[in-house]
Formats: structure tokens, sequence, C-alpha cells
């Protein structure tokens, strides 16, 4: 398990606790026992200060209601699952005999409080950049930006913003060319930010054309 979280406990009991589930115990042991339940509530907190911190920092001009729903989209069950699988959890995880993960009965659930839990056993163990670490480089493989980026549709917007910040202008666009029948034309739009061209889009209307291009012109910039 440390070799696929790609880091060594210094304090291995810790990792253990995160690994055994609540099942395992009964009614009088949960109340007694300081299983990973508790450890599962603070890598819940973990996991929201690393991605927040992520998002901040990838999306400078992003308001806090757009990091809100970014944030909302990366931490969901799926990604959590995905995260799991990555790192083969479930054949790590200690479990009561009640409970059968190869069933799918509550798989779901167990896998995500075993990964939170894993993440706070990091977190007292060696600190908030080591999980920073873990998550980002989960991230970064999962493409994560590609997802944020598919849930951005007006682009045109995010762009316009993001000049008034930058530039202290706004972005204009220019039909630079129309071809095929009137019926069935295609448009070819490019955008400008002061004066220099940072994006060229082609569509079946100008307002897609639009899009198109200032989607171009955000990759120019970074954003993407």
């Amino acid at each position: 398990m440390e070799a696929k979280l790609e880091y060594n406990f210094r304090n291995i009991e810790l990792l253990k606790k995160a690994l055994t589930h609540a099942s395992l115990f009964n009614q009088k042991e949960k109340e007694e026992i300081n299983h990973f339940q508790r450890l599962e509530f603070l890598g819940d907190s973990v996991l929201n200060l690393a991605v927040s911190e992520y998002l901040y920092f990838k999306f400078p001009f992003s308001s806090e209601g757009e990091l809100s729903k970014m944030k909302s989209i990366i931490i969901s069950q799926q990604f959590l699952v995905n995260f799991a699988n990555q790192i083969e959890l479930e054949n790590y995880i200690s479990l009561g005999k009640g409970v059968d993960l190869k069933k799918g009965r509550g798989k779901f659930s167990i896998l995500t409080d075993c990964l939170e839990a894993c993440l706070g056993a990091i977190y007292l163990d060696g600190g908030i950049n080591h999980c920073q670490k873990i998550i980002n480089n989960f991230m970064e493989k999962e493409k994560i930006e590609s997802l944020i980026k598919d849930q951005i549709n007006d682009y045109k917007t995010y762009l316009q913003e993001l000049t008034q910040k930058i530039f202290q202008c706004l972005p204009l666009y220019k039909v630079v060319k129309e071809e095929g029948l009137e019926h069935r034309k295609i448009f070819y739009t490019e955008v400008s930010i002061k004066n220099q061209v940072y994006g060229i889009g082609s569509g079946k209307n100008k307002k897609e054309a639009e899009q198109n291009a200032a989607n171009h012109a955000l990759k120019k910039l970074g954003i993407f």
C-alpha cells in the first residue's frame, strides 16, 4: 500500500488503522476503539483543502462560485472510487465477515471512506505537502483539467472576464471567412485582444465560431 501511495510511513500503525473498516468491530468495540472513522473525518478535510488549493492556483481568474463548481465536479464519489481503484485499495482493507467488496454491496462507500482515512493518516504522519502531492498526481493522471474544461460551456464569458482582469479591455470578434452553401455555411471567426489575434474558431453559425475562438484563446493564454 505504501508503494502504491508512493509514501513511506514513519508510524505504520496509522496506515493499518486507516485500512481497518468499522465492520470488523462489534458495537461495543466501535465505541471503545479509535478506528478508521476518525481518520476518515480528517482525510475528508485534507482532500477538500488539497483540491481547493490546486484549483486556486490553477485558475487564478475564476470566481469563488466557479471554483466551488469545479471542486464539486472533482470531489465526487466517482472521483474517489477511481482514485481507490488506481491504487487497488480494496485488496488491502480489513473487513468484517458480513462484508464482501467483491459483491459490490456498499462497495463505493467503503472504498471512499478508507481512501479518505488513508489521506488522514498520511497527513498526521507527514503533513499536508505529502497529501497534496499524492492528490495532485492523481488529478494529473485523470486529466482533471479536461474534465473541468468540459463543464465550462460559455468560453466567451470566461474569456471576457479574464481579459478585463489581465488586459483591462474586452476581446473583439471578427468573422474572417464564410464558406459553403447558404443553408450550410461554415463561419470562421478570430478573436483579438489589444489588436493581437489570440484565437480562431469555426462553426455552423457565428455564435459557435466565437465560442470556439474563445476556447482557442484560452488555450493560448495557458488557461487550458
